[in-house]
């Protein structure tokens, strides 16, 4: 019942017939102009043997997926701490290794988003919701090595942030984009739009922040908020959030894109195409003052409004 009140926690629902619950870990290196991505959860549907997993995109390469089997899979949700095999993954550190790569980091300087409201508000209240989300930190510092391969990575005080989701299925229709300044942690915009399909209804939901001038505007908060698709390429995308407070064009510029594995009816199936470095530029008006916002970030287009 208090998990209600705080979202980032680790659920831990191993015993649910039709669950996920599954992390997203960025790293953008401004060394290797490029991100790490590190997924990490487990799928109650899928198979015993592919019942916990880790993703793992490296520079200009294509995604990596290892399966653990059910009884190599623990979590102590009071501490946050993952398990899987010999691996280690918690909000301080990761540490994998297989005979493929090792990965050895050290997540410091956490922005923790400690509100209960986090990124989906009252909405947490709803009860079986197919999808539910949550920023753990808004940034933080990564440090470490990295090796795949015959390539070694060195990471030093990279700008990395982490969120999550859980439920049964990521809603079939949404936009999400999750960018950052990489020279300014405390720079940074989460919006997600969706269409949520809950007791045989469906309806459009927003969520999201952006963060500047050492404030947080949440986007939920928002009076008359309006948001336009202005347009929609293979390419680039552009939307309008205005209020009468605040508005927004945000214009995302794709670079690579790549393929994960997302969660459906509790099983890891789905195909779900990422781009993981684009280059979004905001033109932010608020109080008849304009400035303009430079990010690198990732972005999915599911669906179609």
């Amino acid at each position: 019942m208090f998990r209600i009140f705080k979202p980032t926690t680790l659920r831990g629902n191993l015993e649910h017939k039709t669950y996920f619950e599954g992390w997203f870990q960025k790293i953008y290196s401004k060394e290797y102009n490029s991100s790490f991505v590190i997924i990490y959860g487990y799928a109650t549907r899928n198979t015993e043997d592919t019942f916990g997993f880790i993703q793992i995109l490296f520079p200009n390469k294509t995604t990596e997926i290892i399966y653990f089997n059910r009884n190599e899979f623990s979590c102590d949700p009071d501490r946050h701490i993952v398990r899987m095999g010999e691996n280690l993954l918690t909000t301080e550190n990761i540490q994998i290794n297989t005979k493929d790569f090792k990965i050895h980091l050290k997540l410091m300087n956490n922005h923790v988003s400690k509100t209960f409201k986090n990124s989906m508000g009252y909405n947490y209240f709803l009860p079986n919701l197919p999808c539910y989300h949550a920023v753990l930190n808004t940034g933080h510092l990564v440090s470490g090595e990295i090796k795949q391969k015959n390539e070694r990575f060195i990471i030093e005080n990279e700008l990395g942030y982490l969120e999550k989701n859980w439920g049964t299925s990521f809603p079939e229709t949404y936009y999400w984009l999750h960018a950052v300044d990489p020279n300014d942690p405390k720079v940074s915009i989460l919006f997600s739009r969706a269409e949520i399909e809950w007791i045989g209804k469906k309806f459009l939901r927003h969520v999201g922040h952006v963060r500047y001038d050492e404030k947080q505007v949440d986007i939920r908060s928002l009076n008359n908020v309006a948001i336009s698709i202005l347009s929609s390429s293979n390419d680039k995308h552009e939307i309008r959030i205005a209020s009468k407070t605040l508005q927004m064009e945000i214009s995302i510029t794709h670079r690579n894109k790549v393929r994960f594995k997302g969660p459906f009816n509790g099983k890891l199936s789905r195909d779900i195409i990422h781009f993981p470095d684009s280059i979004i530029q905001i033109r932010l008006s608020e109080n008849n003052k304009t400035r303009m916002l430079q990010l690198v970030g990732n972005f999915e287009n599911l669906g179609s409004f």
